[in-house]
């Protein structure tokens, strides 16, 4: 399905001219979504994936149906995320510490592994609706189907670029505004109705408008159990580790605890209502679970201030390729912390505010 691209400067053209277009161009998912999209096999195996990722810089695969003669389209069979082949793997995986279950899981076929009737969209799916059910159900990505066939997938980290994107235009706009060619960029979004203004730059200004303010934060002397505990009971993928005087010094991710678990022999296929109950198993008495955060976190983390600009942190977490950013104070103390979640749930009510003013 072809997905028209319009320039960015005929885009301020038009809307100099009193057009919507930029949100009549960018509501459903085909608008934003990747199209060219890597995929695998049902009978590849886990190593080959493991190697596709990582060659690719990609955290999901779509697998499809092995082609039949003559018939080239993709059939989507499920998708397998970098988490699923963390837990196939121990951390020894390429080093002098690899242990025969490696060799043996990576052997694996990816149906051992694979999340089948993944939830999906169609490409004339609103953008916010898409975004509501990857806030809702945690999803980095959603295949876009039409049918069974799998025509792209938007991911995170598309939603981050739409946002850079907007940014873009909203900036140009100003420039030709002072200039005293153009019109108020809310002007431009509400097709030029004079009744209908709206602020989008009073929405979204700084990471205090959406950050998180309540953290539970760790020391680095806690345990990996302690990690995965407060992560399930808070349904979060994320905890920032502070030092004796509370200032950040580290974080550890949901992936981070992962990457140290065991090797997983099991299928993890289950469906559980405890938040990372199948991919955090392991046995009560493992000793990797008295590891200390010290030997997990990842140290001096990227971290930003309670004024950084909204656009700022969001062009940060995409270029940077980081799901969140911690919020500090000026004597680096934990003031809160903004997740691509965060920014999704930002744009959420962008989109809110623009139907209403369009109504």
């Amino acid at each position: 399905m072809p997905n028209v691209q319009l320039r960015l400067i005929d885009m301020i053209d038009d809307m100099s001219h009193g057009k919507d277009v930029f949100f009549q161009s960018v509501r459903v998912v085909e608008d934003i979504m990747t199209e060219d999209v890597k995929t695998l096999l049902l009978d590849d195996t886990i190593g080959t994936c493991l190697k596709h990722m990582v060659e690719n810089n990609i955290r999901h695969i779509p697998v499809i149906e092995n082609p039949t003669d003559g018939d080239r389209n993709r059939y989507l069979i499920g998708i397998v995320s970098q988490r699923d082949l963390f837990r196939q793997i121990s951390p020894y995986l390429g080093k002098l510490g690899q242990a025969d279950s490696d060799s043996k899981a990576t052997r694996q076929p990816l149906v051992q592994i694979i999340t089948r009737d993944a939830k999906s969209v169609s490409p004339k799916t609103p953008i916010a609706d898409a975004i509501t059910l990857m806030v809702n159900n945690r999803f980095d990505t959603l295949p876009v189907l039409a049918g069974q066939t799998l025509l792209g997938i938007v991911t995170s980290t598309d939603i981050l670029k739409l946002f850079i994107r907007l940014n873009a235009i909203h900036q140009l706009c100003c420039e030709k505004e002072e200039e005293g060619h153009g019109k108020h960029f809310v002007d431009m979004l509400c097709g030029n109705s004079g009744n209908q203004m709206f602020h989008l730059s009073s929405v979204l200004q700084t990471v205090e408008d959406i950050m998180t303010e309540q953290v539970v934060c760790l020391d680095d002397k806690q345990s990996l159990s302690k990690i995965i505990e407060v992560m399930q009971d808070g349904v979060f993928r994320h905890v920032p580790i502070v030092g004796k005087e509370g200032n950040l010094i580290g974080i550890i991710s949901d992936r981070d605890v992962l990457r140290h678990l065991p090797f997983h022999s099991n299928q993890l296929i289950s469906k559980t209502k405890v938040f990372r109950d199948k991919l955090f198993d392991v046995a009560p008495n493992e000793p990797v679970l008295k590891q200390s955060t010290h030997n997990i976190m990842t140290c001096n983390p990227v971290h930003i201030l309670p004024n950084c600009g909204f656009n700022t942190a969001v062009k940060m977490m995409y270029d940077l390729k980081i799901s969140c950013l911690p919020v500090v104070d000026d004597k680096e103390n934990i003031c809160g912390i903004v997740t691509v979640t965060d920014v999704m749930r930002g744009l959420l009510a962008v989109y809110a505010l623009l139907d209403k003013a369009n109504s």
